[in-house]
């Protein structure tokens, strides 16, 4: 049972602060990213060094906004307005829940509808309002994750626990969690930035798959977004065409792809040996093949 140090509150009462694109940059400057400004927008080294995005990756920029941040740079992107659709040279396959408004337990497929209300009679979804929890349990069920997903390396325990003491610096992050009979069977986190919800990060423990917690906890979010009334758009990542059981997950939770156009540039050399070694990597980054 969750005693009242392991700081939780109920998923019908989270909370989740709407920050600026400059409270953004400020916070990710503050986490050790690289930011500059450039163009009227804040851009981050993501990724390999030397490749930058704006920190708000939705704030669809003008074509002269949208130029590489720094001479520097061996490559860039940036999502453009709709009314300059025409200057772009590729997309970004966003997944998005298309009404996030009227988002409901309808808006399921027949089979994850079920999922979930199993998910809501086994799962307590709560959110987490200090690291207690992640400090105790949270290392050990990224590992398992991590080692079943293999989506990136595990991190060591003490840079795991750098990452939880960012969650709890602001009330920028949102982190949801599942607890089953007292003990964390996932947990995934998020940040809201001019009026777009980014799903971030999404782990869940081997044992507690039976459950269906992904189901619950990724529905628990999408209502939390609705409830805070300047949100309109909740984003679940990138399409990752190469993970057919993700890619159904998400097609079952009502997510669809949409490939917002982007400008972009990349040295020649790069671009042709991400092509050619991470196609998948290069379809994220570009839209293209």
């Amino acid at each position: 049972m969750l005693t009242s140090n392991q700081q939780v509150r109920d998923a019908s009462a989270a909370t989740l602060a709407v920050l600026t694109e400059r409270e953004l940059a400020g916070i990710r400057r503050d986490e050790g990213a690289r930011v500059i400004h450039h163009g009227g927008h804040y851009w981050e080294q993501t990724g390999a060094p030397g490749f930058f995005q704006p920190v708000h990756l939705l704030a669809r920029l003008r074509p002269e906004e949208a130029t590489r941040p720094t001479p520097w740079s061996w490559g860039y992107r940036a999502t453009l307005t709709p009314n300059d659709a025409s200057a772009a040279n590729g997309t970004v396959p966003i997944l998005r829940l298309p009404d996030l408004a009227n988002y409901e337990l309808n808006s399921l497929s027949a089979n994850r509808r079920n999922k979930l209300r199993k998910c809501q009679r086994l799962v307590r979804i709560v959110q987490l309002t200090g690291p207690a929890l992640l400090e105790k349990q949270g290392h050990a069920l990224v590992i398992d994750s991590l080692s079943r997903t293999r989506h990136k390396n595990p991190p060591s325990r003490e840079r795991y626990l750098e990452q939880v003491k960012k969650y709890f610096r602001g009330h920028h992050w949102c982190v949801l969690a599942g607890i089953i009979d007292g003990k964390l069977g996932g947990y995934l986190d998020g940040y809201v930035v001019d009026g777009v919800a980014y799903g971030s990060n999404a782990y869940y423990a081997t044992w507690a798959l039976p459950t269906n917690i992904s189901t619950g906890l990724v529905f628990e979010f999408a209502q939390l977004c609705r409830r805070i009334q300047c949100v309109h758009t909740f984003t679940g990542g990138l399409h990752s065409r190469e993970n057919p059981q993700l890619s159904q997950f998400k097609d079952d939770m009502g997510f669809v792809v949409d490939s917002i156009p982007i400008k972009w540039e990349m040295s020649p050399l790069v671009r042709t040996f991400i092509r050619r070694h991470r196609p998948h990597a290069y379809y994220r980054l570009t839209g293209t093949e």
